[in-house]
């Protein structure tokens, strides 16, 4: 009997570390692709998923980091942003820091457009003014504080700073988009400048994107009004660019690089592309104007793109696209004219910015809903973020809700 219990153990203990999730410390998890090994509940037809707490976090569109059962955002509250950390099970505020920041409610709430980025003991947070802070993740204090714009020179957007900061190895990657350089590589430990790009870009508002291109690490950039790959291993060195004018600058959603190709999107008018950067020159492999994503996010799985396409004036559909050649595999309507959307293993997840959470299984074939919920009122902008079967959410006035969606 005492063996059988000894193996149950064991079996349990094996199980429990294969459902158990990697951690999501950056904007889109934590590769920044939107995906996640974690195994979920996303049948909620059959076993809806409990509210665990809810709670105010202050205006914004910046989205959630877990690390660690520690749960971090940033939000706009009379005047101050406040950089808060909350225990993830409960809700309950384990510390926050706050400054002065004004909210800039420019046609929409306002308040920070950025995701805490933790690496180790360290989280990173950028403001709409450009105020970087390097905080103690275990109590909140500052290590160290720069300015993108009073420090660096750097020239924000008609919506300010919005691609939150991105570490890799020893260094952490910002955009000031300052005439001395759009891409700036500063020491993670310190703040210090160890290089910057000599490249003259308008500020976008998009995260840049890390991958490997050609066998190097590279960075790609959606700028203001250009699309570009930076080569980390030769201080950003411009590996290829491509121009893409969007109005008001705003290229604001992920890139995707796969294989020689680059698939990126906008709103305005400007639709989508995928680009063959295999040439000398990049070369538009297919584009279509009126398959438009205004800032919400793709997701790619393979040679295939899966996203929700919409605009200020075109419906949400989720769609499908073979990455080669363009073809819509199958389309589906979705609520409101955008959405977020995440692969959290089987899963495909979606947040409508009309607050229904939205699950399903995805194929080629088809997208077989399992579960909708309406879980915030108000517009959701920002994306959800999943640890460990917790499921984080916010709306732009600040109100949060975490879901137990643990399998």
């Amino acid at each position: 009997m005492r063996s059988f219990t000894q193996f149950s153990f064991f079996i349990l203990v094996i199980l429990s570390s294969v459902a158990s999730a990697a951690d999501w410390p950056q904007y889109l998890g934590l590769r920044g692709d939107a995906i996640s090994s974690e195994t979920i509940n996303a049948n909620w037809k059959a076993n809806a998923p409990k509210v665990l707490w809810k709670c105010q976090v202050g205006k914004g569109c910046g989205s959630w980091s877990i690390v660690n059962g520690k749960a971090l955002v940033v939000g706009n509250d009379k005047g101050n942003d406040v950089v808060s950390c909350r225990d993830a099970d409960t809700g309950k505020l384990i510390w926050q820091h706050q400054y002065p920041e004004k909210l800039v409610a420019n046609l929409y709430e306002g308040g920070p457009n950025t995701t805490p980025t933790v690496d180790g003991n360290r989280v990173y947070t950028l403001s709409k003014s450009g105020v970087l802070f390097c905080l103690n993740l275990g109590d909140g204090r500052p290590i160290w504080r720069r300015h993108l714009r009073d420090e660096l020179g750097g020239k924000p957007g008609g919506w300010g700073f919005t691609a939150s900061p991105v570490v890799d190895g020893d260094l952490v990657y910002v955009l000031p988009c300052s005439k001395d350089g759009a891409f700036y590589a500063l020491e993670k430990k310190t703040g210090k400048i160890a290089w910057n790009t000599t490249n003259i870009q308008r500020s976008g508002y998009a995260t840049p994107v890390l991958t490997e291109i050609g066998g190097k690490r590279a960075a790609l950039v959606f700028y203001g009004r250009t699309v570009v790959a930076h080569d980390l291993t030769a201080k950003g060195k411009i590996l290829f660019e491509h121009q893409w004018k969007t109005s008001y600058n705003v290229n604001a959603s992920n890139p995707q690089y796969h294989d020689g190709k680059v698939f990126f999107a906008s709103g305005y008018g400007m639709g989508y592309a995928v680009l063959d950067v295999t040439g000398a020159t990049p070369k538009i492999l297919h584009r279509d104007q009126d398959i438009r994503m205004i800032f919400q996010n793709s997701v790619r799985s393979g040679n295939t793109i899966t996203g929700v396409f919409g605009d200020k004036r075109i419906d949400a559909e989720l769609m499908r696209m073979d990455l080669t050649t363009g073809k819509i595999h199958w389309r589906e309507k979705m609520p409101g004219t955008r959405a977020s959307a995440g692969l959290i293993g089987d899963a495909l997840v979606l947040l409508s910015e009309t607050g229904e959470l939205i699950a399903g299984e995805i194929s080629d074939s088809g997208f077989e809903e399992t579960g909708r919920l309406k879980i915030l009122s108000g517009k959701c902008w920002s994306p959800f973020a999943v640890s460990n079967g917790r499921l984080i959410a916010r709306n732009n006035n600040g109100e949060a809700v975490c879901l137990d969606v643990s399998p």
